[in-house]
């Protein structure tokens, strides 16, 4: 079981993947819905801490990339997977510190596989 962070602008797909992780005994701890919220949350002490972070790129306000090379300033052990319809911002993702990158749309079978490769 990891606990899991969602970072996406579109609350559907957070609600999707909420349902999906949970059903496969995965704890969704927290949704962002803009990269500010989730750096806002990663930097609280007091929170307690994903395993995982799915992080959407293009999000008002703070987009992915600039999101993730801000929670790798704060934890540099911390597992992002990176998301996004945009393949223009694989490179820079994978280059910052992101652990893999998925296409949207993705199969639940590609974020499920891929957490548990992550967290074994």
């Amino acid at each position: 079981m990891a606990r899991v962070m969602i970072v996406d602008d579109m609350v559907v797909i957070q609600e999707i993947l909420v349902e999906i992780l949970s059903l496969k005994g995965h704890d969704v701890i927290y949704t962002a819905n803009d990269g500010q919220q989730a750096i806002d949350y990663f930097s609280n002490n007091n929170n307690p801490k994903p395993d995982i972070i799915i992080l959407d790129h293009r999000m008002p306000g703070k987009d992915g990339v600039t999101t993730l090379k801000e929670l790798i300033q704060i934890d540099g052990a911390v597992k992002v997977v990176f998301v996004s319809a945009d393949e223009s911002a694989r490179n820079d993702a994978l280059t910052f510190g992101a652990i893999d990158y998925l296409v949207k749309p993705f199969s639940v079978k590609a974020i499920l596989t891929l957490i548990e490769k992550i967290t074994n």
